[in-house]
């Protein structure tokens, strides 16, 4: 109801037990079990296509062979380049055999010298007074720097594998070849035919099929560091796609992250929804909104959210003082929250007339105009 007298109006309630259902909300994307996007390995014309749109394919098999245009002297050159990145990788590999036998006898003599009766007592404990003197610090030092050669040449041995790798790749790219699946799934979205340039994956480059297992569909979503201890496996969701409005689909939640990722300070955990109704209409990539039910409880002393308030570093209630006629805090202790209402635990009973809302709170009307003088 709405009262007045001298002083704002405000809407009133009694609260209420209801059952009440708190849920977390969010955004996200339809996702496939198994996905492969396969590109070419050729850089050249496709000779002959194997498979066709809707196809399932198991691992290993062909899916498609491309004929290189490449030149002889492009491939000559092509395979030089990773006979030289080879050459070097090994020369790196033997260098850094030689380093760590210089690292180990060195480390061999370090600690020979650092257990003698100069630099380390009976029991086992080193002689501090004595390890600041030249013949240690040295002996140290030629270790640490032994080491130190070593740990650098791991770097690069791995510079010089990622050079052969690339080296490889792009010889492969000048040679005929038939790519082949790597895993079960059905064929979609080929994008070649026979006689088709293609070009071997780059970030330019479109992946010319895609291998995938639709037979489950889940959706994923990114939840913050606040709903995430909220959400766990078994959870029942209800899904809307944007792409196909006025209808609701059932889901349960199957796995959640423990680790999150940090982007620019903002910390999310990824949670993924199996659909328990999909159909055909759902695709891969569509947008999704995901309500969670974190928790739910029936007959419930309730209130409108809106009734509750933040109070002294708590929440509370207001009621109209019977005798002043003024506006008064009830401290109260809260427990869920959804769909507009805020499960009370403790402070009022279903017999206290609250307000609900207050009208035309913290409304700065001017004077003049059409609000009158």
């Amino acid at each position: 109801m709405i009262k007045g007298q001298r002083g704002p109006e405000y809407l009133t309630e009694y609260p209420k037990y209801e059952s009440i259902t708190e849920t977390v909300t969010e955004t996200g994307n339809v996702v496939t079990s198994a996905r492969v996007d396969v590109y070419s390995t050729t850089t050249g014309v496709v000779d002959e296509l194997l498979v066709s749109n809707r196809d399932v394919v198991s691992a290993g098999d062909p899916l498609f062979s491309a004929k290189s245009t490449a030149t002889q002297q492009e491939k000559n050159t092509a395979r030089s380049n990773y006979l030289t990145a080879k050459s070097t990788l090994d020369a790196a590999k033997a260098t850094a055999y030689s380093l760590q036998a210089t690292m180990f006898d060195t480390w061999d003599e370090f600690k020979n010298l650092a257990e003698s009766g100069t630099y380390e007592k009976d029991d086992g404990t080193p002689k501090n007074e004595n390890r600041t003197l030249p013949a240690f610090i040295i002996s140290q030092n030629e270790w640490l720097a032994a080491e130190a050669h070593y740990k650098n040449q791991q770097q690069k041995i791995a510079q010089a594998q990622a050079q052969t790798n690339a080296m490889w790749e792009a010889y492969q790219a000048t040679q005929d070849s038939t790519v082949y699946a790597t895993i079960e799934g059905t064929i979609y979205n080929v994008s070649i035919a026979e006689t088709d340039a293609v070009q071997v994956r780059s970030t330019t480059a479109q992946p010319v099929l895609v291998i995938a297992d639709l037979s489950k569909t889940r959706v994923a979503v990114q939840l913050n560091e606040v709903d995430i201890p909220k959400v766990s496996v078994g959870q029942n969701a209800t899904i809307e796609i944007d792409a196909i409005p006025a209808k609701e689909y059932k889901g349960i939640v199957d796995a959640v992250d423990t680790i999150g990722q940090n982007v620019e300070g903002v910390v999310t955990y990824n949670v993924y929804i199996s659909l328990s109704d999909p159909e055909p209409g759902i695709k891969p990539g569509m947008t999704a909104r995901v309500n969670i039910v974190v928790a739910e409880k029936e007959n419930t002393l309730t209130v409108s959210s809106s009734a509750v308030r933040p109070h002294e570093g708590g929440r509370a209630v207001q009621v109209v003082n019977p005798q002043t006629k003024e506006l008064e805090f009830i401290p109260v202790e809260i427990g869920l929250r959804g769909n507009g209402r805020t499960e009370i635990v403790s402070g009022i009973d279903e017999h206290t007339e609250i307000i609900q809302a207050l009208t035309n709170e913290q409304v700065d009307r001017p004077s003049g105009g059409f609000f009158g003088g």
